[in-house]
């Protein structure tokens, strides 16, 4: 008998149970998909065939394992099988998915590359979706091409697949690669991708030792200093002849550089041959700037130098070039300025066979790195070629050939450019240049003025006035201790801590026609607020100095700019097709 009625609706069992069955398949359907694609779950050794759909038969799952294990014994080759459902995947995505799965298990031999995914889309109902085969570069290259892939998708897969018989669609794919993945496809492969390898681990370290070893030992030879053992007590007792401040630069730097050139020029500055206007505004004027003879930087050649002494033969030539380069007026602006450093590259030369002629060089080093430089370019364009053609084979062996011939270039270029060799004696003589130079750079980082400098004995002993003091300064390098002492010796002057302003390089930054004292004196130029020439008549001597090695150069233009069972393969390189059912 029953009782009365609770106002409480009781559920039978067996639909709460009904409900929990389908509220479970939901939740495994939602799983599913949101397990679907990548990253993938790890691979499981010596497995090839997954499927998490449960679309394939158990029968058909062994006979697609025996036929990929048979694959694998003949081949090497590795071939996964893949089945999810993944409603409303495209084509590209079901390809992009066999591709993350091949770099994520790493399916196909390292070093081969020759893994094959076959990958498989469906939707809910299990008789429609995507097929993707995508092959590693070797698999591509040795057994099966895209074109290929594609074929065996469309004729022997997607047939099958329309006819919702996904294991026979599965069947006829694996077959049709069985008939292509032969022995000699395998043959071909291992012996193109050992041949990489050999290119690459072996030939081109090989080649980059011996190049770099061969410009090397050529260095010993013919650039390799002797030993001299260089130390504060090195002391310079008085100037070797001949020794001038160009040749100075070409001893330490063991050839004439560009420091070379801009040193004759302050040398012929300071010795009263010519003079510098508007030398710091040198980076400031540009190829097509409007002319203006009153600012543009120049040089102006004197009529009569303040130094009696003679100048050395390189440097004498130097001057008469310059002389003839300005004309009737006397001055070097635009076109003739801008040639200048071309025009006076003879003087290298001359300077360079001075050293040799006094024994300092063992030999031109003009010719030896000329030859060495060139050793080099044609190496690095070697490497462009053989990298350039590994890239295009692809064959990356041959790529790493081309970049060890380009390090390779490199490094006979560094070693050309050293390619110069100093004489014991001229060893000898640099170590007492080092020496005096550190003597001169103590010395100017502890004056308040020029006259100071001069006063030290050991600078004396090349340098006896303010002038040539600046002169060897500027060829040791000590452009910027110069400048600080010329700026505290007229900060001084202008804080009333001296009463004479003491010397300033008028040739540096002259603004009138008539050359100035270059030593003390009613003449020296002592400060300015500024005229129709310079900004100011006390320049940042830095900025100047360095302006030096492009005044006599063309300038630029305004516009111008500045896991599993799997061999750890992977998709580099590969490729693949895909098809619809």
């Amino acid at each position: 008998m029953s009782g009365p009625s609770s106002g409480v609706r009781r559920f039978p069992l067996r639909a709460l149970l009904a409900v929990a069955a389908v509220s479970g398949l939901f939740l495994v359907s939602v799983s599913a998909a949101l397990a679907a694609g990548p990253p993938f779950p790890d691979p499981i050794a010596d497995v090839s065939v997954y499927d998490p759909a449960d679309a394939i038969s158990a029968g058909t799952e062994t006979a697609l394992e025996s036929r990929i294990d048979a694959i694998e014994r003949r081949s090497g080759a590795e071939i996964a099988i893949y089945v999810q459902v993944k409603p409303g995947i495209s084509e590209d995505e079901n390809l992009d998915d066999a591709r993350a799965l091949m770099d994520q298990w790493g399916i196909g031999r390292s070093g081969f590359d020759d893994g094959l995914v076959v990958m498989i889309g469906l939707d809910e109902s299990g008789c429609h979706g995507r097929i993707s085969l995508f092959g590693g570069s070797g698999f591509l290259n040795a057994y099966v091409d895209e074109d290929g892939l594609s074929s065996i998708i469309q004729d022997d897969m997607v047939p099958h697949a329309r006819a919702c018989d996904l294991d026979a669609a599965l069947l006829g794919g694996v077959d049709a690669l069985d008939r292509q993945v032969t022995a000699d496809g395998r043959q071909r492969l291992e012996s193109s991708r050992q041949i990489n390898a050999v290119l690459g681990l072996v030939v081109a370290p090989i080649t980059l030792l011996l190049l770099g070893g061969v410009a090397y030992r050529a260095w010993r030879l013919d650039g390799d200093d002797p030993d001299f053992l260089d130390s504060p007590s090195v002391l310079m007792a008085g100037p070797p002849a001949g020794m001038t401040p160009p040749l100075a630069t070409v001893l330490t730097k063991g050839r004439a550089t560009q420091h070379t050139l801009d040193t004759a020029l302050v040398e012929l500055a300071g010795r009263g041959y010519i003079s510098f206007l508007n030398l710091d505004r040198v980076k400031e004027v540009k190829r097509d700037s409007i002319p203006d003879p009153l600012l543009d930087p120049a040089i102006v050649v004197l009529p009569a130098p303040t130094d009696d002494r003679p100048l050395p033969a390189a440097e004498a030539r130097a001057a008469e070039r310059i002389r003839q380069l300005a004309g009737p007026d006397g001055r070097l602006s635009r076109t003739a300025l801008w040639s200048l450093n071309d025009e006076l590259g003879p003087l290298k030369r001359d300077l360079d066979a001075e050293a040799m002629r006094l024994g300092w060089l063992a030999h031109l080093p003009g010719p030896a790195i000329t030859r060495w430089t060139t050793v080099g370019v044609l190496e690095i364009v070697l490497g462009i070629i053989f990298g350039w053609i590994g890239l295009s084979a692809p064959m990356s062996g041959m790529t790493l050939i081309g970049v060890a011939l380009g390090l390779a270039g490199l490094i006979t270029i560094a070693f050309g450019m050293a390619m110069s060799k100093r004489t014991p004696n001229g060893a000898m003589v640099d170590g007492m240049l080092r020496a005096y130079r550190r003597t001169l750079q103590k010395t100017l980082e502890q004056a308040r003025s020029m006259e100071q400098v001069v006063e030290e004995p050991s600078v004396r002993v090349l340098a006896d006035t303010p002038d040539r003091a600046l002169i060897w300064g500027f060829a040791l390098g000590l452009h910027r201790e110069i400048g600080e002492v010329l700026e505290r010796s007229l900060e001084d002057y202008r804080e009333g801590r001296v009463s004479h302003p003491g010397y300033y390089p008028g040739w540096l930054a002259s603004t009138g026609s008539e050359p100035m004292s270059l030593y003390g004196g009613a003449g020296s130029v002592v400060q300015g607020s500024g005229g129709i020439f310079s900004g100011s008549g006390i320049p940042d001597f830095g900025s100047m100095f360095s302006a030096l090695g492009s005044i006599g150069s063309t300038p630029a233009s305004s516009s111008s700019a500045g896991g599993g069972g799997f061999g750890g393969g992977g998709s580099s390189g590969g490729g693949g097709a895909s098809g619809s059912f």
